[in-house]
């Protein structure tokens, strides 16, 4: 079957059969067209142009398959012109003398290189070999178009891959440490603690290999991670978690809601040393999706260091651009609060 995004190494049979249809066209049409113009049979045109023919096909082959590859590259126009003209002449030559060579199939046609039909005969050729060339030209677009979103698609999954590669280990690192603190503290919730990062750890190696993934996954990975904290800061940390509109059914990029709860408290909860509060609250109006996370700040002292977003939020602001171009809004406010509003279309 034809394809203008094939690249069509060899000569098949459905090759071949093609090509016979291309130039069987080509000669019917020359027959028809000059049989009517001159008044005569078709026959004797049909023998005059089949020999012709076995200058213009060579031609025409020798132009796409040779001359436009080798110079159209590198943008040699100038000398790929000249080349066609002086090969085109040259063809026109060979013509002449196949026409002086059998007289009784040139139909009276003028035989003298020096004609009229001369001009006509090496336009004729550049234009049938320059159909020929536009149709590789229009193959070679649409492969090159085919090639270049894979490459895009490789690049973006490439790209994908290796932030959330980095962004695994930073949020399980995380965690383990907030356990290892309850460890260190004998507090009989370790235990529990144990289960909440087992599930996690279960999404993250078998549901997260995927480019989309059921949005109610993700906000129960938000769920248990919040559990994990709730745990570790008891009774001075204040947290809401609300969930507005229909959630069944809708997609979107793993490990794209986390870094934003692990932000608020890596750089809220865990600074102050009092009470501190998380508001998160998300809305699903159908293919839109609002995510607000708010998060008390610490006052800070001189002796607070500078605190950086670190990984999670660069990887997440890259990927956002990766996956949802022109489809995601992201906001983020520092005051007197941490405030971080996501809009995307998923």
């Amino acid at each position: 079957m034809f394809s203008l995004e094939k690249e069509y190494k060899g000569w098949s049979f459905n090759r071949v059969f093609r090509h016979v249809l291309y130039w069987g066209f080509w000669l019917t049409f020359y027959c028809v067209l000059n049989a009517s113009y001159q008044g005569t049979g078709y026959e004797e045109w049909f023998w005059l142009e089949l020999m012709l023919m076995t200058v213009k096909l060579p031609y025409a082959y020798f132009v796409a398959y040779f001359l436009f590859p080798k110079f159209l590259p590198k943008k040699q126009y100038v000398v790929l012109f000249i080349l066609m003209l002086i090969f085109a002449f040259l063809g026109v030559g060979v013509m002449t003398f196949l026409l002086q060579t059998f007289p009784e199939v040139a139909n009276d046609q003028p035989s003298e290189f020096w004609s009229v039909k001369t001009l006509f005969r090496a336009v004729d050729l550049v234009y049938i070999a320059s159909l020929v060339v536009v149709i590789k030209m229009i193959q070679r677009h649409f492969r090159q178009e085919r090639q270049n979103a894979l490459l895009k698609e490789e690049k973006i999954s490439s790209e994908l891959q290796i932030l959330k590669n980095q962004l695994q280990p930073h949020f399980l690192l995380n965690t383990l440490n907030n356990i290892y603190g309850l460890v260190l503290d004998g507090d009989k919730k370790a235990a529990g603690t144990l289960i909440q990062l087992s599930n996690i750890i279960s999404y993250m190696l078998y549901e997260c290999n995927v480019k989309f993934t059921d949005l109610q996954k993700e906000l129960d990975l938000v769920k248990n991670y919040l559990e994990l904290e709730k745990i570790r800061y008891g009774g001075r940390l204040d947290l809401s978690f609300e969930v507005e509109g229909h959630v069944a059914g809708q997609k979107i990029a793993p490990l794209l809601l986390i870094p934003f709860v692990e932000n608020s408290f890596k750089h809220g909860v865990s600074q102050s040393q009092g009470k501190s509060w998380i508001r998160i609250l998300i809305q699903v109006h159908g293919n839109q999706l609002s995510f607000l996370i708010e998060n008390s700040v610490a006052a800070p002292t001189a002796s607070t260091p500078k605190l950086k977003s670190g990984i999670g939020l660069e990887n997440v602001d890259k990927r956002l651009g990766l996956i949802y171009p022109g489809a995601h809004k992201l906001d983020i406010r520092s005051g007197e609060t941490f405030q971080v509003h996501l809009n995307i279309s998923l």
